[in-house]
């Protein structure tokens, strides 16, 4: 790519990965753009955190975004499988053992690294449903929905994490 700009959407529409165009304001454009964000907040997140098993963790689901991503693009083949969905779970229960079980609702606060995680979180069940939106009218795999599903869980199991017990819990009428 010699240029970053194409001129190619200034007419309203963009391109999807099965070389089709689509008008800016389709659903799937929302999606798209979701688990963008979602992604962007993720390195966020990264740059906050010191350990290093946490940081490949994260980055092996910055590159499975792009993939889901490139899926929800109409990419033909479905890049997400069942086995990235079961590594989230695997590393959602590893995170669990470590964390006293939740009697009340937490706030989403906490320390930055936790905060942006939480902020990624809310993101992600945004970008989970746009794509369920999408999903209406557009061809796209169960396991793009699923893992995003999966991935917010992650995030809030994360959050928790990196707060290392530090919670703010919800105060009824506080």
């Amino acid at each position: 790519m010699t240029r970053i700009y194409t001129r190619s959407g200034d007419a309203g529409k963009t391109g999807l990965a099965n070389a089709t165009r689509i008008d800016k304001s389709d659903i799937l454009c929302d999606a798209i753009g979701d688990i963008d964000e979602t992604n962007a907040v993720i390195g966020l997140v990264r740059s906050l955190i010191e350990s290093e098993d946490l940081d490949e963790q994260l980055s092996v689901i910055q590159h499975k975004l792009f993939d889901l991503g490139a899926q929800v693009a109409q990419y033909k083949g479905n890049l997400l499988k069942t086995s990235d969905i079961d590594q989230l779970e695997q590393w959602i229960d590893a995170m669990q053992e470590h964390l006293p079980p939740l009697k009340q609702f937490i706030l989403p606060a906490g320390n930055p690294a936790g905060s942006q995680c939480h902020l990624a979180r809310t993101v992600c069940r945004r970008a989970e449903r746009k794509t369920w939106q999408a999903a209406v009218h557009h061809d796209i795999e169960a396991e793009a929905t699923k893992y995003l599903n999966r991935l917010s869980d992650y995030l809030f199991v994360l959050a928790r994490t990196l707060n290392d017990q530090d919670e703010v819990f919800w105060e009824v009428g506080g």
